[in-house]
């Protein structure tokens, strides 16, 4: 779908997200981009590549260059891929300056702390001011008339560190100046976004996210007659994607609309994009990089209604509730103001406000300015401070004047506590406050009831509302319903915090003493005791495979993701833990990690917790049909990489396909006879992801097969197989080994061994390991993965009759061994 301007005089701002310029593959899409939608003047604007912010701020933290080498690496071996030989040279040499000026500004920092706040802009900055004259370069190879601009010649702010606010008007002056002469003369100006300057020189940045406010600033700046705002998903959607698998692209929103979803959640869009496009009535348009001919959703000036009014649900967790109460409030002017004056002579912004005769309430999302914020406060009345809150915020153009819609929210989520609302400043939403482990949830069923009308398969209550059991002992934990609210919490691997700390919030009123475990950051497992060292731990993991989809059930069976791998197993773990807490036991501990289905990191983290040496036995738990699991296999996994000669299709024989080599090596690969062992059955290699190339009409320079073996030996004797069948092919990169380990078993108790790989390796210093868990694997990752209820209700009273089984038995005088040695 071509999208040209309809006045072809007018520039087009096309501004690419760090996703859309992450690797070499992205880099050739954005050069198509550009030339199929950018129109006869484009203009474009780049993120650093995707992770490199983060990571240059890590130099800073660590004050070394080691976790930025990586990433120089990636754009070395972009311009490797897709620059000629003078381009390749001249930007290789821009990249090793930039090498030796960021040690030296690393090492600056040490000696002049004070510098830190400015420095740290200048260092993050090379994110961009590499990003753009690599891209730049790209697209001049492409044969695209493009010229590097650095941004910092056009966007002038103030020197505030971290979130410099531009000078529109000098902004405007100076971009017209630098880019109106380099359009005239058919050249493509590329830009890096996110940072300025001040009119003294110094380097600032915007804040994160502020790419699309460079793109706004720009596209203002020249009167643009489209903005596009080019990221990894096809538009703004009816709901975090994450949260709500029936979530779907929204073709078209007011800008109304679009500033209220970008600054409650919607993270396709940073919240100041829509103000100088609005000032300058500019439609903004949301698109995917990966498929460029989804439509996406288009930001303008027309305000259409739905039938059903609201159009999307954007959330944001991490917020504070802060409350003052006081009798001067009462018929008294001016306390407003000197309350709101304590917030901005901290710099802290305020999201919600609700009022009443004698108290303010309202919102906030940094909690580090918070406890100075508080001090102050405390002068006009009483404080109090609700931390792990969340923002809901319902949104669509007609939504203040439709009757019905606040009681339609409301009874949706009548059994979740709502501590604020606010409807009535804005036309467009409706914004409450829920705790913030309820706030998946409450998204779920707010989407299935305002939004969706797909039915639900047959014999499934999908997303119905969670029921309790009847008969449950009170103070006792329902597995059922446990598994129904942890099942809607999304934590696809590398995104665990949300379930983390509902779980955290969840163990501490049962009276568990809970500690997150950071691996890495943003990533929490967590460990949770009764005050004594544990002698028996219950573990699982707290991540999933992609996608998520919420819980439902029936009769028979929970469903969701999760529901059995392993969501459904924590809650039988907990409601088995709390049954031997009742009768006495204090020295028991759950341990729930992340990552388990990537690489185990969680679990190396928790391995080195100093509990770890107290504890005699780990249980841990896998999908296992409530079986004793007397042995696991090993994992192996691996990336194969072909490289190729790029061309033009129509004359293959002057280049090398990738994809071609890449799949002859494959061949042999599955080929090969694997290592037996009579114990653990056969090794098996499943080439799980095949990825390369660009587009249909160019021969592919790349390409890439990730492979996950399962071990029943050692790695020795599968690598030399594999590389004896790969040859010089492809390049064979080893991500990750885990060992086959044989386990302990424990009379009657029904065993098997299982032909997968769980964390019990990687928590060797836990005890002695044990694996048992209700569910089958022949479920787990699949579309319809359930659990039955009474496979739950059987995996609790296991769990509980091996607890106390294990915790009569003296220390024990060994632990799981790995392949190698016979039990």
């Amino acid at each position: 779908m071509e999208r040209t301007p309809s006045d072809l005089a007018t520039p087009t701002v096309l501004k690419f997200g760090g996703t859309s310029v992450e690797d070499a593959a992205a880099c050739a899409r954005v050069a198509g981009i550009v030339r199929a939608h950018g129109g006869s003047r484009p203009v474009v604007v780049v993120s650093a590549l995707a992770g490199v912010t983060d990571a240059l701020l890590g130099c800073v933290r660590e004050g070394a260059l080691r976790a930025f080498d990586t990433h120089l690496e990636r754009h070395r071996e972009i311009a490797q891929r897709l620059l000629g030989p003078e381009a390749r040279g001249a930007f290789l040499g821009e990249l090793e300056r930039a090498r030796g000026e960021l040690a030296a500004l690393v090492e600056r920092i040490g000696r002049e702390p004070a510098l830190r706040a400015r420095l740290e802009d200048e260092i993050v900055s090379y994110g961009e001011r590499l990003s753009a004259p690599l891209v730049a370069a790209v697209l001049a190879t492409a044969g695209l008339r493009a010229r590097h601009v650095d941004a910092r010649r056009c966007i002038v702010t103030d020197e505030s560190p971290g979130r410099a606010t531009p000078d529109p008007a000098a902004t405007a002056a100076r971009t017209r100046a630098e880019l109106a002469p380099l359009l005239d003369g058919g050249m493509i100006p590329v830009l890096g976004g996110y940072i300025g300057a001040s009119a003294a020189g110094v380097t600032t940045t915007l804040g994160r996210g502020g790419s699309d406010y460079t793109a706004a600033l720009v596209g203002a700046a020249l009167g643009a007659g489209e903005i596009q705002i080019w990221t990894d998903v096809s538009g703004v959607q009816t709901a975090d994607p994450r949260v709500v698998r029936g979530a779907r692209t929204i073709p078209s929103l007011s800008y109304a609309e679009a500033a209220e979803l970008a600054y409650f959640g919607a993270k396709v869009l940073h919240p100041k994009t829509i103000q100088p496009a609005k000032d300058r009535g500019i439609p903004v348009r949301i698109c995917n990089s990966r498929a460029p001919d989804d439509p996406g959703t288009l930001v303008s000036g027309a305000a259409d209604v739905w039938p059903g009014t609201v159009k999307s649900i954007a959330h944001k967790s991490g917020i504070t509730v802060v409350q003052i109460s006081s009798a001067r409030m009462l018929g008294a002017y001016g306390f407003l103001r000197a309350l709101f004056e304590v917030f901005d002579r901290h710099e802290l912004p305020v999201d919600v406000v609700a009022t009443s005769e004698v108290s303010v309430s309202l919102t906030v999302d940094d909690d580090a300015r918070l406890p100075a914020v508080v001090a102050e406060l405390q002068a006009l009345g009483d404080v109090q401070v609700q931390p792990r809150r969340a923002i809901i915020c319902v949104v669509g153009e007609g939504l203040r004047s439709t009757p019905g819609i606040a009681a339609r929210v409301f009874e949706t989520i009548r059994d979740i506590n709502v501590s604020l609302i606010s409807q009535g400043a804005s036309r467009v939403n409706l914004t409450f406050i829920v705790d913030e482990e309820h706030v998946a949830e409450a998204v779920v069923r707010l989407h299935t009831a305002l939004l969706e009308r797909a039915e639900a398969g047959p014999g499934v209550l999908a997303r119905a509302p969670i029921r309790r059991a009847a008969g449950r002992r009170e103070g006792t934990v329902d597995p059922v319903e446990l598994a129904r609210r942890l099942i809607d919490i999304p934590s696809v691997s590398g995104e665990e915090e949300a379930v983390a700390r509902f779980l955290a919030s969840h163990l501490e009123r049962l009276g568990y003493r809970v500690e997150l475990l950071e691996a890495p950051t943003g990533r929490p497992g967590l460990v949770a005791t009764t005050g004594a060292p544990p002698k028996l731990v219950f573990s699982t993991h707290l991540d999933t495979v992609p996608p998520h989809f919420a819980s439902g059930e029936d009769e028979e069976y929970v469903y969701g993701r999760g529901a059995c791998d392993a969501k459904g197993i924590l809650a039988a773990q907990l409601a088995a833990a709390e049954r031997l807490r009742a009768e006495g036991r204090n020295d028991l501990g759950l341990l729930f990690v992340v990552d388990e289905e990537r690489g185990s990191v969680g679990a190396r983290v928790a391995n080195a917790h100093p509990f770890a040496r107290e504890c005699r036995w780990l249980i841990d738990g896998e999908p296992t049909e409530n079986k004793l699991a007397v042995g696991c296999k090993g994992s192996l996994r691996v990336t194969l990489r072909g490289e190729g000669t790029g061309g033009h299709s129509a004359y293959p024989e002057r280049g090398r396909s990738a994809i071609h080599v890449l799949l002859d090596a494959l061949d042999d690969v599955r080929a090969v006879a694997w290592p037996k062992d009579d114990y653990f059955g056969d090794t098996t290699c499943n080439i799980g992801v095949i990825v390369g190339g660009t587009q249909a009409n160019v021969i592919a320079p790349d390409a890439r097969a990730d492979l996950h073996i399962r071990l029943v030996t050692d790695q020795g004797p599968v690598r030399e197989l594999l590389e004896r069948a790969v040859g010089s092919r492809a390049r064979i990169e080893y991500l990750s080994f885990t060992p086959p380990v044989r386990l302990t078993a424990v009379p009657d108790f029904e065993q098997c061994v299982v032909g997968y790989t769980t964390d019990v390796p990687h928590l060797s210093n836990w005890g002695t390991p044990l694996l048992l868990g209700p569910g089958s694997i022949h479920d787990a990752h699949t579309a319809r993965e359930r659990i039955a209820k009474a496979e739950l209700e059987r995996g609790v009273e296991l769990y509980v009759r091996l607890g106390r089984a294990l915790l009569a038995e003296p220390a024990p005088a060994r632990r799981g061994k790995t392949a190698g040695a016979r039990p």
